[in-house]
């Protein structure tokens, strides 16, 4: 009657031994399996900062190497302007020397057989006033003897005015009190003036008109055209 109970009893005591056992062997491996885990997360999280750090240090490295492709860049684009003006500057400079040497080699080796005066150039110069306008008119004389030249001159501005021609002597426009433009020269002469004229008044040539004192060189007067054309900068005639 005993046996039975005892033996019941017995079994269910291993049972439970046998579970508790179970469980215990469990949570041990949870245990580690959690631990691996987290250690596994650990280095994948390390190897992830790791190629962080690397992509960071390269992507500065190549913003380095382009800040500095750029400078370099400035540095030559600067340094080409730079030289495209230089080059600019001689051009000019040497376009203004030959000009230079062609007046003067006008001036002290004319032609032997060639005699008598010329109206070599015009020019008109912006001023930093609307409308008004300064001159410069280059006499040159062509004779061996070098004798005195004297005369006087006569511009006049050819253009249109509402829609009609028009034209405008310069000398009843000059600023000064000077009226007459008269010349007196061995070799050459620069003849120079300001003068201004109407806002409407479209101008498109100028004539200019000499008239010597003394007829030389079977002639007394000598006339010559030019287009209407305005420098920006004001310059000395001598230098041009």
């Amino acid at each position: 009657m005993n046996a039975a109970p005892t033996k019941f009893a017995s079994r269910s005591f291993r049972f439970y031994l046998l579970l508790i056992a179970c469980v215990a062997i469990g949570g041990t491996c949870g245990v580690f399996v959690q631990r691996w885990y987290a250690n596994y997360q650990t280095i994948e999280w390390q190897q992830l900062q790791h190629s962080l750090n690397n992509l960071k240090t390269e992507n500065d490295e190549l913003t380095r190497q382009l800040n500095i492709l750029g400078v370099e860049l400035d540095v030559a684009r600067i340094a080409n302007q730079h030289s495209a003006t230089l080059l600019q500057q001689e051009f000019t400079n040497q376009l203004a020397l030959r000009k230079e040497l062609s007046f003067y080699q006008k001036v002290v080796a004319p032609e032997l057989d060639q005699e008598g005066f010329t109206i070599d150039s015009f020019e008109v110069f912006n001023t930093h006033s609307e409308n008004y306008y300064r001159f410069a008119l280059v006499l040159l004389q062509y004779d061996k003897h070098r004798n005195t030249v004297k005369g006087n001159i006569k511009i006049t501005i050819k253009g249109s005015k509402n829609g009609e021609p028009s034209q405008w002597d310069l000398s009843n426009e000059l600023v000064s009190e000077q009226r007459a433009l008269a010349f007196s020269f061995r070799y050459f002469e620069i003849l120079k003036g300001e003068f201004s004229l109407p806002k409407d008044f479209m101008p498109e040539q100028v004539l200019i008109e000499s008239q010597l004192n003394q007829t030389k060189w079977n002639k007394r007067h000598l006339d010559r055209t030019f287009s209407w054309e305005v420098l920006e900068s004001v310059q000395d005639a001598c230098n041009t």
